[in-house]
């Protein structure tokens, strides 16, 4: 006696009749992106990985740029009055402390910028955020390397109060850099965000 294959627990071979309802239709429809979510994708050669390694030494190229020019500082901030400051105390020697300064310019701007990109993290996408950050991190470093070969003997107080402008804005733009490539992170193995942390920390 004959047994109908489809009846069978052990059979390879499914019903004849394949219809579903609506309801069904749904819900393996949700089941099936479900699993392409959970589909691993191959990362040929470590590219990802060497892509957020780049990007996280990239969020704190700014300020070790800037803090380690120390000689370049001193140089153009240097007093150019004709006067000594004994008889001038109006005038300031700003390369003995502009170090705190860059660091208090650096500073303020952290939590700003973290609480707007907290607001901003479902209104405008990771991608939108991470290229803005990096455009305006390029836009600052052009202007900032145009400075390099201009005079400012004359107006030493207006670079300076320039310069600590330029590295407010570099901070806030590398801290919504980092928070926002932190949250691209989170859709990726846990490696991705070790080689964040590593290219941080160089």
């Amino acid at each position: 006696m004959s047994e109908d294959p489809s009846s069978s627990t052990n059979s390879h071979y499914g019903p004849l009749d394949t219809s579903h309802s609506d309801e069904e239709e749904r819900l393996l429809g949700e089941h099936q992106i479900s699993n392409d979510y959970a589909r691993k994708p191959v990362d040929h050669y470590n590219g990802t990985y060497m892509i957020f390694f780049i990007l996280g030494v990239g969020s704190s190229l700014p300020w070790n740029f800037i803090c380690t020019a120390k000689h370049y500082w001193i140089y153009k901030l240097r007093n150019c009055s004709d006067l000594p400051i004994i008889e001038a105390p109006h005038v300031s020697d700003l390369g003995d402390y502009f170090e705190s300064y860059f660091s208090i310019a650096s500073s303020v701007p952290s939590v700003p910028c973290l609480i707007l990109n907290f607001y901003l993290v479902n209104r405008i996408s990771a991608q939108a955020r991470v290229l803005s950050s990096l455009v305006v991190m390029l836009l600052i470093f052009i202007f900032i390397t145009v400075l390099v070969k201009v005079d400012t003997s004359f107006w030493t107080q207006e670079f300076f109060a320039l310069t600590l402008i330029c590295v407010a804005i570099l901070s806030g733009a590398s801290n919504i850099l980092t928070a926002s490539v932190f949250g691209v992170t989170g859709r990726f193995p846990i490696k991705h965000s070790q080689s964040l942390i590593s290219g941080n920390c160089i």
